[in-house]
């Protein structure tokens, strides 16, 4: 176990240090969607409705933006953006180079566990990049204590999320991830809209009265919740690299 640990460490730091710069560049974008995430929760940009019809739909339009925000953002807080990695139509993503990966006397998991590190790693560096902003600078900040829990709830989805990511990487052709990236895009917008516009479900003020009414149970059930998602998915992405045939 100790040997198994030792080099997927070692094949971790080896992939830290050679694609060093996507870590701060995809930190600073973090940063910036926290900051952009701020007008969005503190109301500064709103959209003004007039009668019944319009104050609904200004509801809708202010809700459905943050929320939009939070689930996308949160989603990627794993994944390295600024990387040729990770960047759709890049030539040179990690896709492009499993084969080669694993035609070395590499086992599976030790491949498994050392991207799964470097997504943790990244997801360490961009989770106080996002977060913090969005509560030194916005309405969340009267959360209080209280917005730990709130993040603890995001943060278990950003690592269910990045779970899922990590399956998709080692088991489906870059074209499919390409897909699947915008799909989920694409299809967490459309469940979000019919969510919010039938039932008036606002995710981000939720999640925020949830965090007051339950504080460290939230959290610790949140973190650990998403934790053991990513695990699972890291062992199902072992077992599926096992018996994948790279060469369709």
């Amino acid at each position: 176990m100790d040997g198994f640990f030792a080099e997927a460490s070692w094949l971790a730091g080896k992939e830290i240090r050679r694609t060093w710069l996507s870590y701060p560049l995809t930190g600073l974008l973090a940063l910036f969607l926290g900051f952009f995430v701020v007008p969005s929760v503190s109301g500064v940009f709103e959209f003004e409705g007039f009668g019944a019809e319009g104050r609904r739909m200004e509801y809708f339009y202010n809700a459905f933006f943050a929320d939009y925000l939070f689930l996308i953002i949160c989603a990627f807080l794993g994944v390295r953006a600024i990387s040729g990695d990770y960047t759709p139509f890049w030539r040179g993503s990690f896709s492009s180079r499993l084969i080669l990966l694993r035609s070395l006397p590499i086992p599976a998991k030790s491949l498994v566990a050392s991207r799964a590190l470097c997504m943790l790693f990244a997801f360490v560096l961009n989770v106080p990049a996002f977060f913090g902003p969005a509560f030194l600078l916005s309405d969340l900040g009267e959360l209080g204590a209280s917005y730990l829990p709130f993040a603890c709830v995001w943060i278990g989805y950003g690592l269910l999320a990045s779970g899922l990511w990590l399956l998709c990487e080692f088991t489906v052709s870059h074209k499919v991830y390409t897909q699947i990236y915008f799909g989920l895009a694409a299809a967490l917008m459309a469940v979000l809209a019919l969510l919010e516009w039938t039932l008036d479900l606002s995710l981000v003020g939720r999640m925020a009265e949830l965090a007051q009414s339950y504080g460290a149970v939230l959290a610790v059930f949140s973190v650990l919740a998403g934790a053991a998602a990513f695990a699972f998915m890291s062992r199902v992405t072992i077992r599926r690299l096992e018996t994948r045939d790279l060469s369709v």
